[in-house]
């Protein structure tokens, strides 16, 4: 990639220096790199410089120049990609049943539980099995599958979150 191209040739954008401040995954690659306005993209790094006031959509290759960090974007990236696999895997685990009837995984140190509730709605639970530490979901679910998934991201978020109980 050359850096004559989009705002690499803007004298006004400072080329070093910035930080991410949020990543996303698009789903599609459905957005063009804000920063050299070429590279087409699916995963989308947020860009914070500040001597610049607009926050920047760009890309991997370009996010890492900008940061001067050619380690951590493409963790982040890979990071995601493992993260989405492991979703559309997540309803195929293997289940089981507690004793009371409500279905269960340990996984990733955790013991993660979803329920029904006597309306109908279905909530979950995590326990660090480690320290014992539990949350209960503040949302209600429709269906156990939309529990179960609400489940897997409160993990992931969990084990990205450290000191998470306090």
């Amino acid at each position: 990639m050359s850096k004559h191209h989009g705002k690499w040739s803007d004298s006004g954008v400072p080329h070093r220096g910035w930080r991410c401040i949020d990543f996303e995954d698009l789903g599609n690659i459905d957005a063009v790199c804000e920063m050299c306005k070429i590279q087409e993209i699916r995963y989308v790094y947020y860009m914070q410089h500040s001597n610049y006031d607009d926050v920047l959509r760009v890309g991997c290759m370009c996010a890492e120049r900008m940061e001067g960090d050619y380690v951590n974007p493409r963790k982040r990236e890979h990071a995601l990609k493992n993260a989405n696999q492991r979703r559309r895997r997540w309803l195929t685990r293997k289940w089981r049943v507690s004793a009371k009837g409500n279905p269960f995984l340990n996984t990733d140190g955790f013991n993660i539980t979803v329920y029904q509730k006597p309306d109908g709605l279905w909530a979950g639970r995590i326990e660090d099995r480690l320290t014992g530490q539990s949350k209960k979901s503040r949302r209600q679910y429709q269906t156990e599958d939309q529990a179960k998934f609400a489940a897997f991201d409160a993990m992931i978020f969990l084990k990205n979150k450290k000191g998470w109980g306090s």
